[in-house]
Parts: structure tokens; C-alpha cells; sequence
């Protein structure tokens, strides 16, 4: 072989070469390529539809409770006045009675019920006993919201006298008990009222 033919065949060789070369690349890069394509088939295709919108929850305002009043309701009574009641004579810390007198009693007195009447009791300092001092017949009467009484003073010393209100039970049951109307009562009956206390002389 001459030079000239081993130049040719060593310029051809490395043209073969290159050209395989590039081939070998060209066909890399082509193996890739389809690699790529085979990668993207396998890949889940995208969805396509638009997602239908999640329902919208529409609250509606709450309406606000009507408050009517009740045309047939039954009206509130009114309500009922307490009973009252005054002593003015004797006055408090009154001092000019006397043990055996017939004393007159009188004051005021609201609010009675219908049925009830009014009573008058005497205390005794440091004895926890009630006695009926009014007339049981007539008791105190009373009259355009005045009352009165005669009561007897039996005894000298410090006493009080309570006004009270009795129901006809407690008046009935009152009556009933003989020896409570001497010996005295132990609680005072019926609804106390008023109270005053004053001092009975042993003489005028």
C-alpha cells in the first residue's frame, strides 16, 4: 500500500468513524426521543372535562320570633293591699292610766277583708301571755276606717296593747278555747296590726 492509499484509508476509516459517530448520537438522541414519546403514552392523559362546581350552601337569615300579645290571655289581678291599723289613744309611753280603770281605746285601721274584724289584747311586762281585753260582743268595731273600744286595766305596770285582725276561722276557734280566755293565750291570734305601750298607775 502506498502512502497516498493509506492516507485515503486512514481519511475514509476516520470519515466512517465521525459519521458512525454522529449516526451513534443522532441515534441516541432518536432512542431518546422515542423514549420520551413512550414515556408520555404511558403518563394518564390530563382530564379534560371542567370539574363541576361544588354546590353553594345558601343559609337564609333567621327571622326573628314574633312576640304578640295574647288577645285571650287572662289579665294579672291586681294585687291585694295589706292590712293596716293604728293605735292613737293611748299613746306610746302614755303614763296617766291607772290599774282598775275602764280605758277607751281607738285608732285607725285600711285593708280589712270583708269578714274580718278587729280585736284588741293586752300584754303584761315579762309574761308572754294575750288576753281579749274588748267586749267579745262587739270587740272594735270599725267604722269609715276608725275604730274603738273599751278595754278594763286590771293590773298596774308596764303593758301593751295589740290591735289585730281575725278571720272568722280564728275568731270561731278563739271563742272556743275557755281557758285560754282566763289564763291568757300563749301566741297572740290573728294578724297583729298595731302595738303600744304605756304604764298603768297603781293609784290616780
Amino acid at each position: 500500500m502506498g502512502f497516498g492509499r493509506w492516507y485515503n484509508a486512514q481519511k475514509v476509516g476516520v470519515q466512517i468513524a465521525v459519521v458512525g459517530g454522529i449516526l451513534a448520537i443522532v441515534g441516541g438522541v432518536i432512542t431518546g426521543a422515542f423514549g420520551i414519546v413512550d414515556v408520555e403514552l404511558a403518563k394518564p392523559s390530563a382530564q379534560t372535562s371542567t370539574p363541576a362546581p361544588a354546590p353553594t350552601l345558601t343559609r337564609s337569615a333567621p327571622t326573628a320570633a314574633s312576640s304578640s300579645s295574647p288577645t285571650t290571655a287572662a289579665s294579672t289581678p291586681p294585687a291585694t293591699a295589706a292590712p293596716t291599723g293604728t293605735i292613737t289613744d293611748p299613746r306610746n309611753g302614755a303614763a296617766d292610766v291607772h290599774k282598775h280603770e275602764q280605758l277607751g281605746v281607738s285608732g285607725t285601721a285600711q285593708n280589712i277583708p270583708s269578714g274580718y274584724h278587729l280585736d284588741v289584747f293586752l300584754q303584761f311586762a315579762g309574761y308572754q301571755r294575750y288576753y281579749a281585753a274588748a267586749n267579745p260582743d262587739i270587740a272594735a268595731p270599725l267604722i269609715n276606717g276608725h275604730w274603738s273600744a273599751t278595754i278594763f286595766i286590771g293590773d298596774s305596770g308596764s303593758i301593751i296593747i295589740w290591735l289585730v285582725s281575725l278571720s272568722p276561722a280564728e275568731a270561731k276557734l278563739m271563742n272556743s278555747e275557755v281557758t285560754y280566755q282566763s289564763a291568757g293565750y300563749p301566741t297572740l291570734p290573728g294578724t297583729r296590726l298595731a302595738s303600744v305601750e304605756f304604764t298603768a298607775n297603781s293609784s290616780p
